[in-house]
């Protein structure tokens, strides 16, 4: 296949971490959230997709193909600082954007999650849903992602 003048590409921004060493483990069926907000007009040039890296190490191997869930929390959603969207709990996960599959090995794994559509500024919380604990010093990171021109 080639690609053409007139064809689009997918175009990649620079890498934002969002949480370079996680302080805390993250118990199963517990949320857990980055330390840093990601901005997708400031951070991201406005590109509204995004490639998320997750690592997670685990001292006990997690269930095969239980997730870790990625949902964001939206900020200053009318414009307004301070006017966020109500943060995730336990029992109120309002703004899905993915998930994690994990493998059954104990030691770090390395995750990919696509995701479109992203909110314009969201804080991002992760959901360990693999029947053990996310040990220390995980991370989460996003790249960036649209379509352009050749």
């Amino acid at each position: 296949m080639s690609i053409g003048t007139n064809d689009s590409a997918v175009k990649l921004g620079s890498r934002a971490v969002l949480e370079s060493s996680g302080s805390g483990s993250i118990s199963n069926g517990t949320l857990a959230s980055a330390s840093n907000a990601y901005d997708a007009v400031a951070d991201g040039a406005s590109a509204p997709d995004g490639i998320f890296a997750l690592s997670v190490g685990y001292s006990t191997a997690p269930t095969e193909s239980t997730s870790i869930d990625l949902y964001a929390q939206p900020l200053a959603v009318d414009g307004t600082s301070g006017h966020d969207s109500p943060a995730p709990t336990s029992t109120y996960r309002q703004k899905f954007i993915g998930s994690f599959v994990v493998r059954n090995v104990s030691g770090w794994q390395y995750l990919e999650l696509q995701a479109r559509d992203l909110p314009r500024n969201a804080v991002y919380y992760l959901h360990n849903l693999t029947g053990q604990t996310v040990n220390t010093g995980w991370g989460l990171s996003v790249v960036p992602a649209t379509l352009g021109p050749i």
